[in-house]
């Protein structure tokens, strides 16, 4: 059985993350596809709670607005497309998108 299960590290391995987000873990499997219906995103196990972990160092470290990683690997066919899958941090309410 997964538990999720994340300790965050006073003095980061990888930067400002604790986790390595440029390389899967073994076992890992996430992709993500964009497709006429929108955009879809398929992971193992392991996959989502990699993901799981990523978005609990964004949405608990005190990352300032605009930090922002893109990834390349997690797309479908990744090498006949310019694309890729980005992550960034927004502090505002929203008002200015209106």
């Amino acid at each position: 059985m997964l538990k999720f299960e994340h300790v965050f590290e006073e003095e980061p391995r990888y930067s400002a993350f604790t986790v390595d987000i440029m390389e899967d873990p073994p076992g890992a499997r996430i992709e993500f596809q964009i497709c006429e219906e929108g955009i879809w995103l398929s992971a193992n196990s392991e996959g989502y709670l990699h993901l799981a972990r990523i978005f609990a160092e964004l949405g608990t470290r005190d990352f300032g607005e605009g930090t922002h990683f893109h990834m390349h690997q997690w797309l479908v066919n990744p090498a006949n497309s310019k694309q890729e899958v980005s992550l960034e941090i927004y502090n505002g309410d929203g008002s200015e998108n209106a």
